[in-house]
């Protein structure tokens, strides 16, 4: 409280008007927070589904206008759509393993035919996430999210290498790109305070992309060429719907939800005090679905709540929709020029590579401090044999050649096994003594 009798106390209310000197500052650690993984998302998932230079550069700037919108959505609930609660929405992570499985064998119309499913399915748990959420309890969304996190590892060291397939992978110059750029990161979060500290992602990514520079390793020609601004053309990679990402995505999709419930909750806690209402979880997963379904049809990936901004909420405990707001805009902006989302595409995957590393590593602790909530010999056991199992056959991908080809892709999708193994198997296996007790 004393940080508050000393600031303007409109930061402090979500329907607070301070003024833009007092709200641009933390909208812009808010930015800075989820800038990052707002364009990293989009180049993984077009560099699977093996994408020209312009349908990356749309891809960005589509993800940096759906994260405005999103936000915005949130902020100013439309007949119910939206939880009228202070926190950042852009593109996760959550879906990017199993979206690049779809996306190498599909193209991008089979990620976005598999986004609207998503969509779809988002709607439906919005108007019944009261009664469905008991079914998905910390053990499973954290076996979830621990094999998402352990699952996006090989993508960020061949990013670090410099790009599976591509000219020098795994030189050393990559290499020093990468370690450059992770050593800017974990200096800015482990040794400095305040603004730096928080913004220590994108230090590394600017540090790491001035040294590419002078390694001759970024080439500005795609931005020369990119107009400034662009209308968003509707199915402009159009769509088709493959039967066996459907079942992943569904799983893949309720995790998101479960994601979303749980920052929603983080937020209302770390700012107001407070659970959030039934209203305001309802709303927000919907309005999550109302864009995810939105965005496959213009090209922006599924949203995701974002929650080291939710972070910043319960640190700063700033929750006025004007700072949030703030935030959103700028990332509006940079998402109708398509000269920002060229210059974004320039970064060469060794800056991208060392700067996700760490934000990978994060998800899988993420994971790991949900298992612990309650990680007891019967949630322990199914936990670990999800991830055995998800993992193990991933790393041996031979051990299904005996079941049909059309499942071999899914069979060895990690998050997809781990994820029915905990949620099949916590339905099934009797609690514990002290759970029923409790």
């Amino acid at each position: 409280m004393a940080k508050q009798s000393v600031m303007n106390k409109e930061l402090f209310s979500f329907d607070g008007k301070p003024t833009i000197t007092e709200s641009i500052p933390i909208a812009l650690q808010h930015v800075m927070a989820m800038f990052v993984g707002t364009v990293t998302v989009p180049m993984v998932v077009a560099n699977a589904c093996g994408a020209t230079d312009e349908e990356r550069q749309v891809l960005i700037q589509l993800a940096l206008l759906m994260a405005g919108l999103a936000t915005l959505m949130q902020l100013f609930p439309i007949k119910g759509l939206g939880s009228r609660v202070p926190i950042i929405f852009s593109v996760g992570f959550t879906f990017v393993p199993t979206l690049t499985v779809i996306g190498a064998k599909y193209g991008l119309s089979g990620v976005f035919g598999a986004q609207i499913i998503a969509g779809v399915v988002t709607i439906i748990m919005g108007f019944a996430i009261k009664y469905i959420r008991k079914y998905f309890p910390p053990m499973v969304t954290g076996t979830i999210i621990l094999s998402i996190g352990l699952s996006l590892y090989p993508i960020a060291i061949n990013y670090m290498a410099g790009g599976e397939g591509s000219v020098g992978y795994g030189s050393l110059q990559n290499w020093i790109i990468a370690g450059i750029t992770l050593a800017t990161v974990i200096f800015c979060n482990m040794f400095c305070k305040g603004y730096i500290s928080l913004a220590g992602i994108v230090i590394g990514v600017l540090v790491g992309y001035v040294v590419s520079m002078f390694m001759g390793q970024v080439d500005f020609g795609v931005v020369a060429s990119a107009d400034w601004i662009t209308i968003p053309v509707p199915f402009r990679f159009g769509i088709s719907f493959s039967p066996t990402a459907v079942i992943a995505i569904i799983l893949l999709t309720i995790v998101n939800v479960m994601q979303t419930v749980g920052d929603i909750t983080g937020t209302t806690i770390g700012g107001f005090d407070r659970e959030p209402t039934s209203k305001e979880l309802s709303g927000g997963v919907l309005g999550s679905g109302i864009i995810t379904l939105i965005g496959a049809c213009f090209g922006a990936l599924p949203v995701s709540t974002y929650s080291q901004n939710v972070g910043l909420v319960s640190m700063t405990r700033v929750v006025s929709k004007r700072v949030i707001g703030t935030a959103a805009a700028i990332m509006l902006i940079m998402g109708i020029s398509p000269k920002f989302s060229a210059l974004t595409s320039t970064m060469p995957k060794a800056v991208i590579g060392g700067a996700t590393i760490i934000v990978f590593g994060i998800i899988t602790i993420t994971g790991v401090r949900l298992l612990k909530e309650d990680l007891s010999f019967r949630n322990g056991t199914i936990a670990g044999l999800a991830l055995a199992l998800g993992l193990g056959l991933k790393m041996v991908p031979g051990a299904v050649a005996g079941f049909p080809e059309a499942t071999h892709t899914f069979l060895t999708e990690p998050v997809l096994v781990c994820g029915l193994t905990a949620f099949i198997l916590n339905l099934i296996v009797p609690k514990d003594e002290e759970s029923s007790e409790s």
